[in-house]
């Protein structure tokens, strides 16, 4: 006898809600997703996925995602990502940070990595710099700080702005 599996799977049914689910909540009908996507995700096609008629490829996730802006994680699982629209961006007084990028070690680490932000971008404006929930993680990382920790010790060294 096998040991029951601990981890739960989501089911075809159960992701056939979501989508349909994240449509509707994005006010769209299934022509509209067809129209928007240029005829890449057909009406008809997307309403068998939504009734679970048909077998949805990863890479129809994907672009589906892709199309609706939302993780592929919270189509298939259903988890909704734990920050709101608001939290995804924060904006660093990047002159500060250059400025002070000398007496503080991991400040001047956060420079640099702001600088490549910024000549990824080709943001030259050089005062504020808009960073993104994930670039939080990389500056936890290279700051060996938790993730948590990382908009207080911004905020704590007058970096943040918002």
């Amino acid at each position: 006898m096998r040991p029951h599996n601990l981890i739960v799977q989501p089911n075809i049914t159960e992701i056939a809600q979501r989508l349909r689910s994240v449509r509707i909540g994005a006010q769209l009908t299934l022509l509209d997703v067809e129209r928007l996507s240029h005829g890449a995700i057909g009406s008809v096609v997307l309403g068998s996925y939504e009734r679970g008629a048909r077998a949805l490829s990863l890479k129809k996730i994907i672009q589906l995602a892709t199309f609706y802006e939302v993780p592929v994680e919270e189509l298939i699982s259903g988890r909704k990502s734990n920050h709101s629209p608001m939290e995804a961006k924060s904006t660093i007084d990047f002159q500060k940070t250059r400025n002070r990028a000398h007496t503080d070690i991991d400040i001047g680490i956060l420079a640099q990595f702001l600088t490549g932000i910024a000549h990824l971008r080709g943001d030259w404006n050089g005062q504020i710099i808009t960073i993104r929930e994930s670039d939080l993680r990389v500056i936890a990382l290279i700051c060996h700080r938790e993730i948590g920790e990382v908009r207080q010790w911004l905020s704590t060294e007058g970096l943040l702005i918002k």
